[in-house]
């Protein structure tokens, strides 16, 4: 479950760095277009930076840019951001063609799988034959020791 963000107050700084980010993105996506913009720019996830992890930020929006006279096209984005030391560093933006897959995505990013940690099949190989030998070797210990006090089999 990912934390609510709509209530926390983000600092004119961090707006403004996001937002430069964002134009950068859509001006390196879109840079034949001059008459793209950015539609509701919104942080999505927000992870505060403690003393011991760095904080995450994953911020989404979506844009309206124009090929022909006639040809509108809206395009969804996702940033996700690190937060080292205070400042805020892109890690890397995304871009999709709806909504639905940027929150697969999200999701993918943010809420991983909770499956059990497998080993390699070449280690619990050596596990196997490890438990087998030490078996051999408890049979065989036992033969000689039987052997030893001259008891019949």
């Amino acid at each position: 479950m990912r934390p609510q963000v709509e209530n926390i107050q983000f600092s004119k700084k961090t707006w403004q760095t996001v937002t430069e980010h964002a134009l950068k993105e859509l001006a390196f996506r879109d840079s034949h277009d001059t008459t793209s913009r950015i539609e509701n720019l919104r942080p999505c996830y927000f992870e505060e930076e403690t003393e011991y992890k760095y904080g995450r930020q994953v911020w989404c929006f979506e844009t309206m840019s124009r090929h022909n006279s006639s040809d509108r096209r809206s395009e969804c984005s996702a940033m996700e951001f690190s937060i080292e030391y205070g400042l805020i560093e892109l890690i890397q933006c995304r871009w999709f063609p709806d909504d639905k897959l940027r929150e697969l995505w999200i999701s993918e990013r943010l809420d991983p799988p909770a499956d059990a940690p497998s080993c390699c099949s070449m280690t619990k190989l050596w596990i196997y034959l490890a438990v087998l030998g030490v078996l051999f070797l408890a049979l065989g210990w036992t033969v000689s020791l039987l052997r030893f006090l001259n008891v019949s089999i």
